[in-house]
């Protein structure tokens, strides 16, 4: 397990990016994975979900953004960088051509047309533009569209990089098991070379590709709101941290005391033996009384050989890892058993974990026993295993 599972912006390796297509009817995802050389990607899932809400996804945010969460842990789905694409029927759009200038100069002559142009209220709206050809295409989208749907996005736990509307001209050719947009080579293993790449999939392809084109298309989500939310997301990561780094020092704290306590105990024992073996010495004769001590002074010995540290235990839980599986509460029981509890992303990365765990795992004395198992309203799986070592 690496910090970058809780926090995916301290990896600095390439990311996974989910572009998501957002129709009326329908959901249109496809997660693109960078590789290493530079404008080279490969497409790692392409899905639709069907729409089963009442009205459209963006007139109820919440209920997109659940299902979208839902889709993600299911499918095993990046959610922590998501680019998204909406029907271009839910902006005002036009086209105007400009003198050649600066970026800076074009983007602010951009704002003044838009704000002289749309017919919004002030700060009712975001604006964006973006060039085409010889022409900059301008469009705003009303907030309700806009920070409302992040905003709702964010909530549910989903990571928002980029807001854009669906493309007028999305041009892009299919050369065998690849997908050529511009300079960049987008692979499509054999999962997903079974698609019917209409063109809601090649517009999703197209939220994710933007990402790294930003001066393709038009982007709505404001530069400052980006940076709030990269800020969102160090805070919960660092809380995450924190809050983890604490239970591990109060179990470690509270198992130091058991040892004690136990070693402690142990200390009385060989001292009471001590003293029973030298009245033993003076009583030769009592057959009965020497066997019994004997027996004490064996189950001392089985004592000691058995005990072993909760440095012990946690090494060995260390050296078995599966993606997806966490585990997050731990509780020696009074049958000398370990109950770990944790949560998976689904059943199969479960399975894989319980399967490395009693094949890897030397020291425990039998196969990890499940107890408990179900799924949370998000759907990720709750579990609770007990471990013998």
């Amino acid at each position: 397990m690496h910090l970058s599972e809780f926090m995916p912006f301290l990896s600095a390796e390439s990311k996974r990016i989910l572009g998501v297509f957002v129709s009326s009817e329908a959901l249109f995802l496809v997660e693109l994975e960078t590789l290493a050389e530079i404008g080279r990607f490969r497409v790692r899932q392409a899905r639709e979900e069907k729409w089963r809400g009442t009205g459209a996804p963006w007139e109820d945010a919440v209920a997109f953004s659940e299902s979208l969460m839902r889709l993600s842990v299911t499918y095993g789905l990046s959610y922590d960088n998501i680019s998204v694409c909406l029907p271009r029927d839910l902006f005002f759009v036009y086209e105007r051509e400009f003198p050649p200038m600066e970026r800076q100069e074009l983007e602010a002559a951009a704002r003044w047309d838009i704000e002289t142009n749309v017919p919004f209220d002030e700060g009712a709206y975001w604006p964006g533009f973006g060039k085409h050809e010889d022409r900059l295409e301008l469009a705003a989208l009303p907030s309700e569209y806009g920070r409302d749907f992040v905003d709702a996005m964010t909530t549910s736990g989903l990571g928002v990089s980029g807001v854009t509307m669906e493309p007028l001209h999305f041009s892009c050719r299919r050369e065998g098991v690849r997908m050529v947009w511009r300079d960049a080579a987008v692979e499509l293993p054999a999962p997903v070379q079974r698609e019917k790449w209409t063109r809601e999939f090649l517009t999703a392809l197209y939220a994710a590709l933007r990402l790294y084109y930003p001066s393709v298309g038009v982007e709505f989500l404001p530069g400052e709101e980006k940076a709030e939310r990269v800020r969102l997301l160090q805070t919960a990561g660092n809380l995450v941290l924190a809050a983890t780094f604490f239970l591990v020092s109060v179990l470690f704290a509270r198992n130091l005391w058991l040892l004690s306590a136990a070693d402690s105990r142990l200390d009385n024992l060989r001292q009471e033996y001590a003293l029973e073996r030298r009245e033993r010495e003076t009583m030769v004769g009592l057959a009965g009384g020497q066997a019994e001590i004997e027996g004490t002074e064996k189950g001392l010995q089985k004592l000691s050989a058995e005990r072993r540290s909760w440095y012990a235990m946690f090494s060995e839980l260390g050296t078995v890892a599966v993606d997806g599986v966490y585990l997050t509460e731990f509780d020696m029981q009074e049958d000398g058993s370990l109950l770990c509890g944790g949560h998976a992303t689904d059943h199969g990365h479960l399975a894989a974990y319980l399967d490395r765990l009693g094949n890897e795992a030397t020291a425990l004395r039998e196969k990890p026993l499940l107890k408990e198992s179900a799924a949370d309203e998000r759907g990720a799986l709750k579990f609770k295993l007990r471990l013998r070592f």
